[in-house]
């Protein structure tokens, strides 16, 4: 067995000498001096390189390490370092991430150290949604349980509100039994959602308080009467008839959109669901929610305003029929022979939904106001029981909410037409034939729209005269034609309703009353014949135009015939009505004369004015000092407004004007009003300027 690897490792060099003998004769014969020489010395020099490569490695792995180290050591000593601090000193408030770390920083976790002192907040602590400062509703499951067993009587409530420059208006129903939401809590969410701020908030949150809680004690709910017959073998209409139709008229606007309406209501069946009727019209016109409780709204009201005049004359609600003629006339004919209208009058039972300007929303607005002024002051002059008026339909004009999210929202405060629009040039503009200044007293109360004129235009009077042309030319149209018994009973009955509301509507005859509004002076001067202080014949007269009033006839009414002169002297003059405001009691001047001095006596002041201020003194009993005068004014002869300055336009026109002059501030002139009162400078007594002129006045007066 040793012998043969001998003989194996004797065999091997002599094959690879052989083989390496060979190789050397190819290279040799292929190229013998590039072959490289691998000696001793070269050897040995790549050795010593790769030891100091590998010591050079080991050299700086060893620095990386050191450096780790020292840094490890450092940061420890500091994290010592602290957390004796922490433990030694103290503090009103500790970071957690000084011990925990940072947390998650980002991936939408945001940052959970506010540098602030920690603390704990409770469910009554946590901040509400949109920073809301009401307290949320909040009620008990009893509660609850018991709510769902009362009866629910919806009470229509409108509220008109008015403070400042705020003006909130808005209509719902109310729960007459509701038990879980209070009233204070409902208004003061109501004024926090129209983004009221204090201290506007309290005197509007005060008034929403009050108007829900006298509405809620003036509802009188309906009684529905379920009696067995008197007679089983007679039919229920034989004995009974309690049926009480009555007429709804819609007027809604909401934003810059109109709804105008109308339609028969049975109010004595308790079937009809006005909250399902609304949901359905509204769905059928494609109308915003705010339309739908808008509607609901006006039903429940005009079915209030007739419940409430049953219970003053005493309907015994047991099926009998009304027996107070008035209410008999308010309420629509029963029973009623058929359902078919004349085509003159399904017009007017057809609904209308058009988009007002800011024009028309302007115009709209003081029409409103205007009506319900003249509802404040109309007075129940007959005797016995005093019955609301039934034919009266309130407007309904909402403030709209600001969201972006709620539809037929307003986009921003401006367009909710929660505050006040403030009174600029228009205000002061000049009075032109067809348009509505705050002081007319016109029945015409709506805007122009493309309804018909038989909904909207006009009074009762002339909407009755209306309608009476319209079927006398739709009967001209049919002449000649076959009608049927059933038309011609429909027309029978239809112009017999019509003719008897008119009848009712309007208790005065026929006739054409025209008022003139004068002064109190002037009418005595006119009573005692003295014209001294009206213009001259040779004078051009003014023809002022104004919009029309209650006192003028309607647009549809020919013009009244001209009164001669012999009735009124210089009847042309112009009235004290269409005068421009700060006017009244003005009275003609001669004009300049070049090279003259301008100075010239002037004529006494109206003697309204003077007494006037007579009563204003002794209301401000503390030493004012203030006087009626007359100023020469220079009038624009179209606008008839006081102008300045040079050169003077063609036709000027001079005059007298009444003004008021303050004794403690002589810098200005005061102009009066409004109408033949003072309250404009009595806002000028309260000013703080005003008010220290005085005391100095009175000051150096005592200590002369």
């Amino acid at each position: 067995m040793a012998a043969q690897p001998s003989a194996s490792t004797s065999s091997a060099p002599a094959t690879g000498s052989a083989a390496t003998g060979a190789d050397k004769d190819v290279s040799s014969s292929n190229s013998p001096s590039n072959m490289p020489v691998r000696t001793k010395e070269s050897f040995d020099k790549l050795m010593v390189e790769r030891y100091i490569t590998r010591d050079a490695i080991a050299a700086a792995a060893l620095g990386g390490q050191l450096d780790q180290t020292r840094r490890i050591m450092s940061d420890t000593r500091d994290k010592i370092q602290e957390y004796r601090q922490v433990r030694t000193e103290y503090r009103q408030w500790f970071p957690p991430s000084r011990l925990y770390g940072g947390g998650y920083n980002g991936f939408a976790n945001g940052y959970t150290e506010n540098q602030g002192p920690s603390r704990i907040i409770y469910p009554s602590q946590k901040p509400r949604p949109g920073q809301r400062t009401t307290p949320p509703l909040k009620y008990k499951r009893k509660d609850m349980l018991k709510q769902a067993e009362q009866h629910e009587e919806l009470v229509p409530l409108r509220l008109e509100v008015e403070w400042d420059k705020i003006k909130l208006r808005d209509t719902f129903t109310w729960n007459l039994h509701e038990r879980l939401l209070q009233v204070e809590l409902f208004a003061a969410q109501l004024v926090e959602d129209m983004g009221l701020k204090p201290p506007a908030s309290q005197p509007v949150y005060e008034q929403v308080v009050h108007q829900m809680r006298e509405q809620l004690n003036d509802f009188y709910p309906l009684v529905y009467s379920e009696d067995d017959a008197l007679d089983p073998e007679l039919p229920y209409s034989a004995y009974k008839n309690d049926e009480m139709r009555i007429l709804v008229k819609l007027n809604i606007t909401i934003g810059q959109h109109t709804l105008v309406d109308q339609f028969e209501w049975e109010i004595n069946n308790p079937s009809n669901s006005p909250e399902d009727f609304a949901a359905n019209m509204a769905r059928d016109l494609s109308l915003s929610g705010e339309f739908t409780t808008a509607i609901a709204h006006c039903i429940r009201e005009q079915t209030q305003l007739f419940t409430r005049s049953l219970y003053s004359v005493g309907h015994p609600f047991d099926g009998r029929p009304v027996e107070d003629p008035d209410l008999v006339g308010a309420f629509l004919q029963t029973p009623l022979p058929t359902v078919f209208r004349p085509q003159q009058q399904a017009k007017e039972y057809a609904p209308y939904l058009y988009e007002l300007s800011e024009a028309d929303l302007e115009r709209n607005e003081t029409i409103f106001s205007r009506e319900q002024r003249r509802q404040k002051r109309s007075i129940n002059r007959r005797g016995g029981p005093q019955l609301p008026d039934l034919r009266e339909r309130q407007r309904t004009i909402r403030t709209l909410v600001v969201s972006s999210v709620l539809p037929g929202a307003a986009a921003t405060i401006d367009e909710s037409r929660l505050y006040k629009r403030a009174a600029g040039p228009r205000a002061k503009r000049v009075v032109r034939d067809g348009e509505i200044s705050d002081s007319d007293d016109s029945d015409d109360s709506a805007p122009d729209s493309p309804a018909p004129s038989q909904i909207t235009g006009g009074t009762a009077r002339t909407r009755g005269m209306r309608g009476a042309a319209s079927a006398a030319q739709q009967r001209m149209a049919n002449l000649g034609r076959s009608e049927t018994p059933e038309s011609s009973a429909i027309t029978h009955h239809h112009e017999t309703r019509t003719s008897r509301r008119f009848r009712e509507e309007t208790e005065e005859p026929l006739q054409l009353i025209v008022i003139l509004k004068l002064s109190r002076d002037k009418l005595r001067r006119l009573m005692n014949r003295d014209y001294s202080d009206l213009r001259p014949p040779s004078q051009t007269p003014v023809s002022f135009p104004r919009a029309p009033s209650a006192s003028t006839p309607s647009r549809s009414m020919p013009p009244p015939p001209s009164t001669p002169s012999s009735a009124m002297p210089h009847a042309s003059a112009t009235p004290s009505s269409s005068l421009p405001p700060g006017q009244l009691g003005r009275l003609p001047a001669p004009p300049t004369v070049p090279g003259q001095s301008s100075h010239m006596p002037s004529p006494p002041a109206p003697e309204w004015l003077v007494n006037a201020l007579k009563d204003l003194e002794k209301t401000y009993n503390r030493g004012d000092r203030f006087e009626a005068t007359m100023k020469y004014s220079f009038l624009h002869p179209v606008t008839e407004l006081p102008i300045q300055g040079q050169p003077l336009p063609e036709g000027v026109k001079y005059a007298w004007l009444p003004r008021i002059r303050c004794l403690d501030c002589t810098t200005k002139l005061y102009t009066p009003g409004p109408d033949m009162t003072v309250k404009k400078f009595e806002t000028h007594l309260d000013f703080s300027g005003h008010k220290n002129a005085v005391a100095k006045r009175v000051a150096r007066e005592a200590n002369p």
